[in-house]
């Protein structure tokens, strides 16, 4: 079982005392799914639209040939007829030519399945540009290990994990805690809104860093023996 709250600039207040609380309204009980880089997304939907366009033309086509609306003498052909294989036949070039066309196709197939492993996950982030002494950066492992450290030295967490996605110049931040019972998700959600995450922001330098968490629950709930 698992509980999961989305965190981000915009979903927190800060109190009286200037410190960054969770706002207690009310918020998604889902997340929204992570998706792969935005450039595979844009392949994904212009190849999808592509081919759904293509098949429903050759489905409309053939059921409007089925029921005679382009003759009852078409409608009575079959798919491949004499005249097609007098043609293949009359011409030796046909088959290396769908050969060639098949092996491209299936090279199309390849880069495209491979495709789907980009991430849209960032090495390092942007955290200075300067023209005349430079630009800094900070690698996204030793952030994401000093939170990932921080949040599993939280009383009730037995893991965490994190990673960046985005861009190096405006970087997302997704973390993951798995609780063991001992201390309710409400407190871990309250410490990780309150402490881990200002402190990533802090590290960064800037207040805009929009943050997936989820909270996985554990099965049995465990006594606390303390």
């Amino acid at each position: 079982m698992s509980q999961t709250r989305p965190e981000s600039p915009l979903a927190d207040t800060r109190g009286e005392d200037g410190q960054q609380t969770a706002r207690t309204g009310r918020m998604p009980t889902t997340l929204a799914a992570e998706t792969r880089a935005p450039g595979t997304v844009r392949i994904n939907r212009t190849v999808l639209t592509v081919l759904g366009l293509l098949l429903a033309a050759g489905g409309a086509a053939g059921l409007a040939t089925a029921l005679g609306l382009f003759g009852r003498r078409m409608s009575d052909q079959p798919v491949l007829g004499p005249a097609v294989e007098d043609f293949v036949a009359a011409n030796r070039w046909f088959w290396p030519v769908v050969a060639v066309a098949a092996g491209l196709l299936a090279l199309l197939c390849l880069w495209w399945l491979l495709l789907q492993a980009r991430s849209n996950r960032v090495s390092r982030v942007r955290l200075a540009t300067d023209p005349r002494r430079g630009n800094t950066e900070l690698t996204a492992r030793a952030l994401t290990t000093a939170v990932t450290g921080e949040i599993e030295g939280y009383h009730g967490v037995t893991r965490a994990a994190a990673h960046l996605s985005g861009t190096s110049a405006a970087p997302k931040l997704s973390l993951t805690a798995a609780l063991d019972g001992r201390v309710g998700p409400g407190e871990i959600h309250r410490r990780i809104t309150a402490e881990a995450i200002p402190h990533a922001r802090q590290a960064l330098g800037t207040d805009q860093l929009p943050t997936r968490l989820e909270l996985q629950l554990p099965r049995a709930q465990r006594r606390d023996v303390r």
